[in-house]
């Protein structure tokens, strides 16, 4: 089989001079842009990323697949290989090191390097060509997610899950992320967050649960157990012992209330995709976050997130084709003296802790959302600085945290 291998000859160096932060101002990081002009990238929108087990990654764009070794790019579209649709939209990969990849109009192709297999409506059980994500458990059996129905495949035998068959609220599925081998999450769309176990189906939204969304399309579990969310309208969504938390632009300071997807890296921090404010890094409960507005992003649209091993981010931008995102770290030297806050617990029920790196807190104060002074207090203490707020009604609040000649902002979120 023919396939088409270039070798990558110009790119774009973006050297950014000021980072905008929630919160400050940090390192000065890099950004390369690969498009269809100055790469073998087939298309500027770029659906999802994937890395594999050799550091390659795949892109999946609206007109073909790419791969990239960092040196050379190998293109499949539907001419020059067995790929049923050049519409791709998600790729996994199983134990076997075989790529499954789902298509807008062609189902699914599984592609090990060498030969393509496919399944379409036409040749197997699938339920639907319009396949929008595929999840492999640890059997190798594939979870479809397509606009009309959840397909089970074990290799052999297909089975499918939606209205008429389940207690599914929707046969639109976007994601699907597996906690064990019982227990699996869905996301859906216009149906809300749903819990599989086994045959049985539980599902949360904003008719019947505090799930701000009705809409998923990321979903990650912590090592907490604790699920999290990207909702299209809803923001990051913690959901934990049945109930819903939204981190949205009024109750943080993530900068959108639109996401589009959600990773972890090495250290739990999330790498959260939006569509009109680029790249946001959530820290703990800090927010950090690149566009065009602020820095050398060339579009406030990503689609797809991944992280390399080594912290390399690479993004997946609605038209202006795919980022590598670098966060220098020249700087970490000088950057450690300066302060930083961090608030937690955040929501809180009772107490509030404040902890400080680089200089101690020198005071706090308190403000309800009409500007009025609540709590102010000075503090002679080092090391985290606590302070009771039981008497505060649930609802959410600003803090004005000074540290020697730096003054910092942070909302404070006050449950029943």
């Amino acid at each position: 089989m023919l396939l088409f291998q270039f070798a990558l000859t110009r790119f774009r160096l973006f050297i950014v001079c000021t980072l905008c932060l929630a919160g400050g101002a940090f390192a000065q990081p890099t950004f390369q842009q690969f498009t269809r002009f100055n790469s073998p990238l087939p298309d500027n929108t770029v659906r999802h990323i994937a890395i594999d087990w050799l550091g390659r990654k795949w892109f999946c764009t609206d007109y073909g697949l790419a791969v990239y070794n960092d040196t050379t790019w190998t293109v499949y579209q539907t001419n020059n290989s067995g790929l049923t649709d050049n519409s791709v939209k998600h790729v996994s990969f199983d134990s076997q090191h075989r790529a499954w990849i789902a298509t807008q109009n062609g189902g699914v192709c599984v592609f090990d390097g060498n030969s393509w297999l496919n399944y379409t409506l036409t040749n197997s059980g699938i339920s639907s060509d319009y396949v929008r994500s595929i999840t492999l458990d640890r059997f190798d059996h594939a979870w479809i997610c397509t606009n009309n129905v959840l397909n089970f495949f074990d290799g052999s035998q297909w089975s499918v899950f939606n209205l008429s068959n389940s207690s599914l609220p929707v046969d639109n599925i976007a994601v699907i992320t597996l906690e064990n081998d019982s227990t699996r999450w869905l996301g859906t769309v216009n149906g809300g967050f749903v819990k599989m176990v086994d045959t049985a189906f539980t599902s949360y939204g904003i008719y019947n649960n505090t799930f701000p969304d009705n809409t998923i399309t990321g979903i990650i579990i912590d090592p907490a157990n604790i699920k999290w969310s990207a909702c299209p309208a809803g923001a990051l969504v913690r959901f934990f012992n049945n109930s819903a938390f939204a981190y949205n632009t009024l109750t943080s300071l993530i900068p959108s209330n639109s996401l589009t997807t959600l990773v972890a890296d090495s250290l739990q921090n999330f790498w959260i995709g939006s569509f009109d404010k680029g790249l946001i890094k959530r820290v703990n409960n800090d927010f950090y976050y690149w566009n065009t507005q602020n820095s050398a992003m060339p579009d406030d649209i990503v689609f797809g997130v991944a992280v390399e091993r080594n912290g390399v981010i690479w993004c997946g931008t609605g038209q202006e084709g795919v980022v590598r995102f670098e966060e220098n770290t020249s700087d970490v030297t000088e950057l450690s003296t300066a302060a930083s806050v961090y608030v937690f617990p955040n929501p809180t029920v009772d107490q509030v802790t404040l902890r400080s790196y680089g200089r101690r807190i020198d005071q706090v104060c308190i403000r309800g959302i009409n500007g009025a002074t609540l709590l102010e207090k000075q503090n002679d203490l080092t090391g985290d600085f606590s302070l009771d707020v039981t008497g505060f009604s649930a609802g959410v609040y600003f803090m004005e945290i000074r540290c020697g000649d730096q003054l910092f902002s942070k909302k404070l979120v006050r449950l029943n």
